[in-house]
């Protein structure tokens, strides 16, 4: 079954009459009907009876008919927005991203929109969920891509979470840490701890029943920032530690400049990054476009099995 036996199908079921159709469609009436025979072929079912006086759908056709209108529907809504992007029309895209994010997945994000829709303009805000969420409201930008756990409860937001990540240690290439065979969490008190400025109230409670985390991530960090990319490159020339998600060190683990530890961290240190966007608001064309490939790449590139990189 293909979409043009989909629209002769639809074409006669509406026409009631070959002829009709055929002159409609714009093809032979013995083309028609060969088209019809086969899709009745292909699904193993009558879609017409055939009368002395024209043609009556069938229980089933007019099931088939009912939902191939819709899919016809949308098919041509497709190609519209398509054409829309190609065009330039409606094509700018203004989102907001997570800092942790700004350093692995969009970057990939809009290299892949690049690939498939280049004459598309996105303009791209880096910090926390906090400030977005107003940015959102404000309608200042079309989504948002951050972690999701303080969001969830808001009515106003609809929200697509992204695949999850653990939350591993890194240090170092020559760490001290890393002649040991096996680390244990509190080998972690001995040294200082490179973090965000602001991390989500439900990790900080699971880090707050970990005594051996508690006592460096909720302290004052020797190292803090809003900036995921300068603790990232901070942790490579230091002896501070590093807790990240693995594909946002992905390249620095692959360079040697930075190594995961092996060490068993509790399984709720993961990620929660989820894509946000306004109920009662609909997307553009380009904005859509973008969230799909936000996702792709994620599904793509995210590492969600326990021990990551």
């Amino acid at each position: 079954m293909n979409l043009k036996q989909l629209q002769h199908f639809v074409t006669l079921a509406e026409s009631g009459n070959a002829h009709r159709a055929s002159a409609k469609l714009n093809i032979s009436q013995p083309a028609l009907s060969k088209s019809i025979r086969t899709l009745e072929e292909e699904l193993d079912v009558l879609l017409f009876e055939r009368l002395s006086r024209g043609m009556r759908l069938t229980p089933v056709g007019q099931w088939l008919l009912s939902r191939s209108c819709s899919l016809l529907s949308d098919v041509q809504q497709l190609h519209t927005e398509i054409d829309l992007i190609k065009r330039q029309k409606n094509g700018a895209v203004r989102i907001a991203a997570g800092t942790v994010l700004c350093s692995s997945l969009m970057p990939l994000a809009l290299a892949r929109l690049r690939e498939v829709a280049a004459n598309v303009q996105v303009a791209v805000e880096s910090g926390y969920w906090d400030n977005q969420k107003h940015m959102l409201l404000n309608a200042e930008i079309d989504f948002f891509v951050a972690d999701a756990r303080e969001l969830e409860d808001i009515v106003a937001f609809d929200l697509v979470r992204l695949p999850a990540e653990p939350i591993c240690v890194y240090v170092r290439s020559g760490h001290a840490l890393l002649r040991k065979k096996k680390p244990v969490l509190a080998d972690l008190r001995k040294y200082a701890i490179g973090g965000l400025t602001k991390i989500p109230q439900e990790l900080e409670k699971i880090v707050a029943t970990t005594p051996d985390l508690s006592a460096g991530m909720l302290a004052a960090s020797v190292i803090s920032s809003n900036d995921f990319g300068l603790l990232r490159s901070s942790a490579a020339l230091t002896d501070v530690l590093f807790f990240s998600p693995p594909s946002a060190v992905r390249d620095q683990v692959k360079r040697r400049e930075l190594v995961k530890l092996n060490i068993k961290l509790p399984p709720q240190l993961q990620t929660h990054f989820a894509i946000v966007w306004l109920k009662n608001r609909r997307l553009s064309t380009s904005a859509e476009l973008m969230k799909h490939i936000v996702i792709e790449c994620a599904q793509q590139y995210f590492q969600t099995g326990v021990g990551g990189a």
